[in-house]
């Protein structure tokens, strides 16, 4: 009788325990490249927004890239509805603008960054921007979450003022967002005790723009991406007419 030739034959059956090996490895490979991908995820949001452990990277980028504008000009310090807001020296035209706004900065953050973005510029003018970053994760009712952002607040302007005695402030009010629907609230408590404050001394400006989005019972979403937080081209360029005016009145002789 003959004898089959070596290697050839039926290839051998996969054993229960060799498939599950299979399945194992192929479910630890699509774990692995989604694993990955989040991290890469996370990576470019870190370095583009300057959250996380990217937070000085990404502040010290900001500052090389307007090192060479001139001193006494005007300063947008403030979070992602700044740092979005890309045509801003069109939508302000004739005024020209250094935008320092990053993504995600509350007021602790605007201070520990203010001697790389803010205080190096001796800017005139300075337009800030507050909103509920600064107490999306407080704990307690909203009237202690309002006092607690408007104590530090004071401080912080009157700590800037300090530093800049003969620049202008202006805070912008705080936007009521569809997005964060639940915050509206404490945002009014705080854009009310801004509005008290500005009044009581002469270095700060408030601009209260919260009829814009939010008209007391309904948003207009048609102004804000589809997050329902930050402002789209319409929200920027109409956001554009509340700050012009005081611009003017700044700057006029």
């Amino acid at each position: 009788m003959s004898q089959p030739e070596a290697g050839g034959g039926a290839p051998p059956k996969r054993t229960p325990r060799r498939r599950w090996r299979l399945v194992l490895i192929w479910l630890a490979s699509i774990l692995g490249f989604v694993i990955v991908g989040a991290l890469a995820l996370v990576v470019v949001a870190g370095v583009r927004d300057g959250t996380g452990p990217f937070d000085s990277f990404y502040v010290n980028r900001l500052a090389k890239t307007t090192r060479d504008e001139p001193k006494g000009g005007i300063v947008f310090y403030g979070a992602s509805n700044f740092a979005r807001w890309s045509e801003i020296n069109t939508d302000l035209a004739p005024y020209h603008v250094v935008n320092h706004g990053f993504g995600g900065s509350t007021d602790k953050r605007l201070v520990k960054h203010a001697d790389t973005l803010l205080f190096p510029l001796e800017p005139a003018v300075v337009v800030f921007q507050t909103g509920s970053n600064d107490y999306l994760f407080m704990t307690g009712t909203d009237q202690a979450k309002a006092a607690e952002c408007l104590a530090y607040k004071k401080q912080m302007f009157a700590d800037f003022h300090e530093r800049l005695p003969d620049a202008q402030f202006v805070v912008m009010s705080g936007l009521l967002a569809p997005g964060r629907a639940n915050h509206v609230p404490v945002t009014q408590m705080v854009n009310q005790g801004l509005k008290e404050f500005a009044e009581s001394v002469d270095y700060l400006r408030f601009v209260d723009a919260s009829e814009l989005t939010y008209d007391g019972s309904v948003f207009d979403e048609s102004l804000f991406v589809a997050d329902g937080i930050h402002l789209n081209r319409t929200g920027q360029q109409a956001w554009a007419q509340y700050i012009i005016p005081v611009l003017d009145d700044i700057t006029r002789p």
